[in-house]
């Protein structure tokens, strides 16, 4: 007789636990997708459009999704009080929602926009059925990528905004903060095993370094110095 009586008292706080449960993965899932919407609708304003570097734009747009998605989270966390939410659980949830949207803005918006490999799959998709050899990627790649959307200007247009690079006459050189994140990044390079010879420095030709960086005339055949 006296099982039932000691059994009846974790009935109400287990339904109680369920619901904050429940409450709290409503408030979690609502808070990601609050956030996403935000930050993608936020791209297609024009606000901070005068940052051009997609990037540092989209650091910008990542903090005031977070500001809209706390906002309204926190207005739902309110509601929630009765299922035992409160208004700092709205923290946790924009934190979480944060992080997706910096996780997915790295690897879809800016990997489309700077990666060679999807240029090259953009080119193939272009011209379906055709046969690209790496001698024909290598001409597309230098005729259009490097030729018509002059992505090298672009490059070190946009290291020279970062502070990576600085002019010097009619081209650029390494800031001490640019050296200091090249050896950054072979930290990252070790540590995951990449190609380090993205960060390297680029084998001397024969006779002694680039002709045009020491001043003198330019190699009369740069598509050729570029293939080998």
């Amino acid at each position: 007789m006296t099982e039932p009586s000691l059994a009846a008292p974790t009935h109400p706080r287990a339904g109680q636990a369920l619901r904050w449960l429940c409450a709290q993965a409503l408030l979690q899932a609502g808070a990601v997708v609050v956030g996403f919407a935000c930050f993608v609708l936020l791209f297609q304003t024009d606000l901070w459009s005068g940052v051009t570097i997609l990037f540092y734009r989209g650091l910008v747009l990542l903090a005031v999704a977070f500001l809209l998605t706390l906002a309204v989270t926190m207005a739902l966390a309110g509601l929630g009080r009765a299922w035992g939410l409160r208004r700092r659980d709205a923290l946790g949830a924009c934190v979480l929602s944060l992080s997706l949207n910096l996780s997915a803005f790295v690897i879809l918006p800016v990997t489309v926009d700077r990666s060679i490999s999807v240029f090259l799959l953009g080119q193939m998709a272009a011209h379906p059925g055709e046969r690209f050899t790496p001698e024909r990627a290598r001409a597309v790649f230098e005729r259009v990528y490097l030729g018509e959307f002059r992505q090298m200007e672009r490059r070190l247009a946009e290291q020279q905004a970062s502070g990576n690079v600085a002019r010097a006459g009619d081209g650029y050189v390494i800031t001490p903060q640019g050296s200091a994140f090249i050896r950054f990044c072979g930290l990252v390079a070790r540590a995951f095993r990449t190609d380090t010879r993205m960060i390297a420095a680029a084998p001397s030709p024969p006779g002694g370094g680039d002709p045009e960086a020491r001043g003198g005339a330019p190699d009369p055949d740069p598509v050729g110095a570029v293939r080998r």
